[in-house]
């Protein structure tokens, strides 16, 4: 069976956005066997395409959640750091 989950997040800023990007890149390398994570910046929006073949769907849902995780902290971090920015951050309010 082969999964496929696209996330799209909407920055107020491209700079924001390919910071956000940047700094989740190297967790991809971490990802289980079996799931391929491509992420892009385009237009202020962060599109994370997160596919599984032949994975149990609980790997799947624990390497969104996980990519969730990791967002969160690095908009956090970012936003403090840069003194601003906007995200829709009801998206992440059941992660914390």
């Amino acid at each position: 069976m082969i999964y496929e989950i696209i996330i799209r997040i909407p920055f107020r800023y491209e700079n924001i956005c390919l910071s956000i990007l940047k700094a989740i890149q190297p967790d991809n390398m971490l990802a289980p066997k079996g799931i391929d994570i491509e992420m892009i910046c385009q237009d202020s929006i962060l599109k994370i395409i997160v596919k599984g073949i032949d994975v149990n769907v609980l790997t799947i849902r624990n390497t969104v959640e996980d990519i969730f995780m990791h967002l969160l902290s690095a908009y956090k971090v970012l936003i403090n750091a840069k003194g601003g920015g906007s995200i829709d951050i009801k998206a992440f309010k059941r992660m914390q």
